[in-house]
């Protein structure tokens, strides 16, 4: 037993006896349960005393974070959102839903106005999917900002909050029930994209007019090809497709966006040369975006794209044939090289996905590029970037075992994306300064990581210290303007903003 402190029992002196081996005799003994009273009852006070000053202290911190809620609604009363108008602040609700990837239920659950608002704005009950079952067991890789009917009744009850503006409509698989009340609303149609879809199901057969479409897509679908004699789209998208033969139609001229594909599966490269390339011809007038995969393209002349801005081609030989001097943007996976260099002037954005890249690249001239985006396999260039500020990342299945090295040519970029690619510890500790060599991507100021639809798990844990560890270590000579990571759905999400 620890000897007792005089001071905490104040001025009463304790007798002899308590710090001595000695027998108390029965008038001590009286003496010291005595005391043990007296004691006892000043201890009771004491807790009683304690007790009002915990309440006391407990009513000031409720107390106090009162105050600080009224302060931030008080703030919030003068925030310029309440002085917009309901309709403006609906197209920034239709921005954050459709740019975003916010849900709109999600808008209706942050104050009764933002709830009405969200209820009368159509817009955001205008994208609608039909969902397979078999992504059901997946639900993290929905697109969270669609509405995904799977059943009559959420279907009515979405299209009734739609109102009569036009519709994107996504169809997986269907029962005859839902391809009906589709069908129903087929003059609302704007956006129709068919994934996975067969002849066999309602609304390929139940469908004659389709004038009101806009954006017309099969991906990995059948194509009905009554369907290309009655639309007139401005957006086609067809792929992957086993031997389609297309034929000429009065509304190709019309086309601004065309995206064609051939087969992976059956390992089929569509050469369709003849009556290809009088399509591009008749296209070529209008077109702005032109997506080929695994096509062999028509000629040995150079057809003239003079209003395409996008050009993407993957597996497609002979592409070096499309004229496009105002080109802006361009994609090129898989692509052989040509013989020729080509100029570009006004191509400001790349993507490149191939194992190694310098012979194509080394015949592109891109005298105004400054944004590189890399995807698929990792490359290796040893040309000097100096002109690319914004870099993105999309490394499926990389080994990072040299991947600061061969970065390092990139030494200008300002800003990093990465999307969808783990980043491994080691190759994130590359990142931070102080170490004898300088850091990779010295004069980085927005570092953005989008994990959320990343197929694996991550150590969060490990990866915000490692991202904390960046920031601080570029504090003094290297700070970070922006430094933000969106979690993946499969773990929860959220966004962490590091800077």
């Amino acid at each position: 037993m620890d000897p007792v402190n005089p001071e905490l029992v104040g001025d009463w002196p304790l007798p002899p006896v308590v710090q001595s081996d000695h027998v108390p005799s029965e008038s001590e003994q009286e003496q010291i349960a005595n005391r043990i009273r007296t004691m006892e009852l000043a201890q009771e006070n004491l807790e009683n005393e304690i007790e009002e000053v915990k309440r006391s202290l407990e009513l000031r911190i409720a107390e106090a974070r009162a105050k600080r809620e009224m302060i931030e609604s008080l703030k919030g009363s003068l925030s310029a959102i309440r002085r917009l108008p309901d309709e403006l602040l609906g197209e920034v609700f239709v921005f954050c839903v459709r740019l975003g990837g916010t849900s709109p239920w999600v808008l209706t659950h942050v104050s009764q106005r933002f709830r009405r608002i969200a209820f009368n704005t159509r817009k955001l009950w205008t994208m609608i999917t039909i969902p397979s079952k078999k992504l059901k067991k997946r639900p993290y890789t929905y697109k969270f900002y669609r509405h995904h009917c799977g059943d009559i009744q959420s279907l009515r009850y979405i299209l009734s909050l739609s109102g009569k503006a036009p519709l994107d409509v996504i169809v997986e698989q269907s029962s005859d029930e839902v391809a009906l009340t589709l069908v129903q609303e087929r003059e609302r149609w704007d956006i129709l994209e068919f994934h996975n879809y067969h002849s066999g199901h309602s609304i390929m057969f139940r469908v004659t007019n389709l004038g009101m479409v806009r954006k017309l897509s099969f991906v990995q679908s059948w194509v009905p090809f009554q369907w290309l004699e009655v639309a007139k789209p401005v957006s086609l998208h067809i792929g992957p497709m086993n031997g389609l033969s297309l034929s000429e139609t009065a509304w190709w001229e019309r086309l601004e966006d065309l995206s064609l594909s051939g087969s992976f599966q059956a390992n089929i490269i569509l050469d369709f040369r003849q009556n290809f390339s009088t399509l591009l011809q008749k296209v070529s007038k209008r077109l702005t975006r032109l997506n080929l995969v695994n096509i062999l393209f028509p000629g040995e002349s150079t057809i003239q794209f003079p209003r395409l801005r996008e050009l993407a081609v993957n597996d497609v030989d002979g592409w070096h044939h499309i004229g496009c001097k105002n080109l802006q943007k361009i994609k090129l996976l898989q692509v052989a090289a040509f013989p020729t260099k080509i100029d570009y002037p006004e191509v400001q954005e790349l993507e490149v996905g191939h194992y190694n890249l310098d012979t194509i690249l080394g015949q592109l001239d891109l005298p105004n590029l400054d944004t590189l985006t890399i995807s698929g396999q990792w490359w290796y260039s040893s040309r000097d970037w100096r002109n690319i500020k914004r870099l993105r990342l999309r490394l499926d299945g990389s080994s990072y075992s040299n991947l600061a090295y061969q970065l390092r040519p990139l030494h200008h970029v300002e800003i990093l994306e990465v999307y969808d690619t783990p980043l491994a510890l080691p190759f994130l500790k590359k990142f931070e300064a102080g170490q004898k060599r300088s850091p990779i991507f010295a004069v980085l100021k927005q570092f953005l990581v989008d994990y959320r639809q990343i197929g694996t798990k991550v150590a969060k844990d490990k990866l915000t210290e490692a991202f904390q560890a960046i920031v601080q270590s570029r504090k003094s000579n290297h700070p970070l303007e922006k430094l933000t990571v969106d979690w993946p759905l499969r773990q929860g999400g959220g966004m962490t903003e590091f800077v």
